[in-house]
């Protein structure tokens, strides 16, 4: 199950030359497109800023500027969701359990965190690779279902696609790993000269490792996320996802 996916249904793994991923950035919104290129590999091909418009006030915030950037009926996008719009934690489950059972328990957890009947809830979850036999410590995250069918709605209405649906944190730790030149590069280059290698630390498919970054290293990601390049990181992040 790809990470975090019962936030929004993940279409199958599809051919792609070009990916977009769309990131809150308090004031409005910043919009990144990565293209695939066989010799050059992935780099961004355009970022852009979505103020608000008048007829977005009663929205999402990106309606009206989305509709203006399409390229071509249909086209997909990513959104991100920000830390005040989730909540996550862990439990300790069985695990003799299946993961139907566990996904059971972590909707009850997260309805009864935000006060909602189960069926108003999206969530997901991804459990430690490594437990103690008798249980696995479960990893969760959810929301209100309410912010994802205003986020498809907003993004239908612009003439887009919603693709997938994720925690800013989770796209931004996608994005870092697979920078080009690392944690070092994220406050040196401009984001309009990022480029993203998918060799190394994962493959296609697989979950990323809540170990994967150390104290130092997650310090100098709240440090990037701080900076106006931010919201562009979590939205690369966000249109990597395509070809994982």
């Amino acid at each position: 199950m790809p990470s975090w996916s019962r936030f929004w249904q993940h279409v199958a793994h599809r051919p792609a030359q070009q990916a977009w991923g769309l990131a809150c950035d308090g004031s409005g919104w910043a919009l990144v497109g990565l293209s695939w290129q066989k010799a050059a590999g992935i780099r961004v091909h355009a970022t852009e800023k979505i103020v608000p418009a008048g007829d977005d006030l009663t929205g999402v915030g990106f309606g009206s500027g989305l509709r203006q950037r399409a390229v071509h009926s249909r086209q997909r996008v990513s959104v991100g969701l920000t830390q005040e719009e989730v909540i996550q934690g862990v439990l300790e489950l069985p695990a003799q359990l299946s993961r139907d059972d566990w996904a059971a328990e972590v909707q009850l957890e997260v309805a009864q965190l935000l006060g909602l009947e189960p069926d108003e809830v999206n969530f997901d979850f991804q459990s430690d690779p490594v437990s103690d036999g008798l249980l696995s410590r479960v990893h969760w995250v959810g929301c209100d279902q309410a912010r994802i069918l205003a986020l498809r709605d907003e993004v239908r209405s612009a003439g887009w696609r919603l693709d997938s649906v994720e925690p800013a944190w989770h796209a931004a730790q996608r994005a870092a790993i697979y920078l080009k030149g690392g944690l070092d590069s994220l406050l040196t280059q401009a984001p309009q000269d990022w480029q993203f290698d998918l060799t190394p630390n994962l493959s296609p498919g697989h979950e990323l490792p809540t170990s994967g970054f150390d104290v130092g290293s997650d310090l100098v990601l709240k440090q990037a996320l701080q900076s106006a390049a931010g919201p562009r990181l979590v939205a690369s992040g966000l249109a990597l996802k395509v070809w994982l």
